[in-house]
């Protein structure tokens, strides 16, 4: 009797553990987002590498049937205008490609998609820069750094190797992924000292650069040479989250240029919180005007330190394969740090740099009414595609990501609007601008 429960257990669990395991693995090769996904990120080839026609498709299709597989707007096949794009791209393409074309054409088949996340990018072992940075503003290119060619500072450049920059912007346009102009102007002005962003939007780069510029009315040209350190400051040589407190006028101000969830983001922000409980701090600004994304679980630590028992961060539809979860709006209870909770006003300062998990942590407090936003109107759409996965193709090594989440934003009435701040001001003034509403 003994041997015969044994065998019987032994037998259920047997069956358990193959049912276990084939469900496992269905969800794991049908269902899981982050199935073949790329592991490792290799170099894109050079841009001037010839591909034969059908190792172009071969990329191209492969971005395809994986958009088709794992974006939201793509449940029922690609939308109209992408497959139309996509039909015009595949049957024009030349029997021999190279990388450079089938970055443009993948490009612009993925531009359709009117989703800032999913894009198609280069991803180079090295590029050098002009030693200049411009501004885009107005439809006007300004020059507004130099290392070493005072002359055209703060001028007005029209034509980039002989290219007019207008013409530069509408291919930038028709082959960028965003939602919300504003954000690409800006990015073609701060990535167009790059070399190759400059192919990207159709200038030869294999020479020094002719640079034309207006002066009093006076159009007149230079020659700029590559350099091969960026022009740019990177972020990584600075902290990504610090603090102030400015105790005259009794503000606090808490700066953060990355969404990176963890210890030295928690850390500092409890130091932040208990210096403005020491010294009696009644306002508190939050910058974001520089911050492009990332983990938006900083924002929800960053609410446990308010006076707010529950909020709501709107909602999201996640896709698994062949199915779409879409999760019900509902509260969240705010576990709040009851030792060190700020009762003051918040404001909030954003910028068109102001992308992703920065922009949902202004919504956040937006649509909660629990602070103030000011500056410009942040990069994307706070209802919108989301949540990356990253892959790369197989033949030009091109990097491409696709969002498997679409947000929808905490006011759901607000949905087909960007987020508009309170106090709409260039993002330079918006630090003076909370200062001046705080000391009224």
């Amino acid at each position: 009797m003994k041997r015969k429960v044994i065998k019987h257990i032994t037998i259920f669990a047997c069956i358990f553990i193959i049912i276990a395991a084939i469900l496992f693995g269905t969800y794991r090769y049908f269902f899981y987002p982050y199935r073949g996904v790329s592991s490792k990120i290799e170099y894109s080839q050079e841009l001037y590498t010839m591909l034969t026609k059908d190792q172009a498709i071969k990329d191209l299709d492969y971005i395809i049937k994986t958009l088709s597989e794992r974006h939201p707007a793509c449940m029922n096949g690609l939308p109209e205008l992408v497959l139309q794009v996509y039909q015009k791209e595949k049957e024009e393409l030349p029997e021999q490609v190279s990388v450079l074309e089938l970055w443009h054409t993948a490009s612009r088949v993925l531009a359709a998609m009117k989703d800032g996340h999913t894009q198609v990018l280069y991803h180079p072992a090295e590029y050098h820069t002009l030693p200049v940075t411009f501004d885009f503003t107005d439809g006007k290119l300004t020059c507004t750094g130099t290392y070493d060619n005072e002359k055209i500072f703060n001028a007005t450049v029209t034509k980039i190797g002989g290219f007019p920059v207008q013409e530069l912007y509408e291919n930038f346009l028709e082959q960028f992924s965003y939602e919300l102009e504003s954000y690409a102007s800006y990015i073609f002005s701060i990535y167009l000292n790059r070399d190759i962003y400059l192919e990207f939007v159709g200038v030869d780069t294999s020479s020094d650069i002719e640079l034309t510029f207006e002066i009093d009315g006076k159009e007149e040209t230079t020659v700029l040479p590559f350099i091969d350190n960026p022009v740019v400051q990177t972020y990584e040589e600075e902290p990504f989250v610090i603090y102030e407190i400015d105790d005259k006028n009794n503000i606090g101000i808490f700066t953060l240029k990355q969404c990176i969830y963890n210890d030295v983001y928690k850390d500092t922000l409890k130091a932040f919180f208990k210096e403005i409980k020491d010294k009696n701090i009644q306002s508190v600004i939050v910058d974001l005007r520089y911050n492009s994304g990332g983990n938006s679980m900083v924002a929800n630590e960053f609410l446990r330190y308010l006076d707010v028992d529950e909020y709501n961060s709107g909602t999201s539809h996640v896709r698994f394969g062949p199915y779409l979860l879409k999760n019900k709006i509902k509260p969240i209870v705010n576990n709040k740090y009851d030792s060190l909770t700020f009762k003051g006003q918040i404001y909030v300062l954003t910028s068109t740099y102001t992308f992703s998990s920065a922009m949902s942590f202004s919504v956040i407090i937006s649509d909660n009414n629990l602070g103030t936003v000011i500056g410009e109107i942040p990069g994307n759409m706070p209802s919108s595609y989301g949540d990356i996965l990253h892959f790369q193709t197989p033949n030009a090594k091109l990097l491409f990501t696709i969002s498997y989440k679409y947000f929808i934003r905490p006011d759901g009435t607000k949905s087909s609007e960007p987020l508009i701040p309170d106090y709409e001001v260039p993002a330079k003034d918006a630090l003076t601008k909370a200062k001046e509403l705080i000391m009224q």
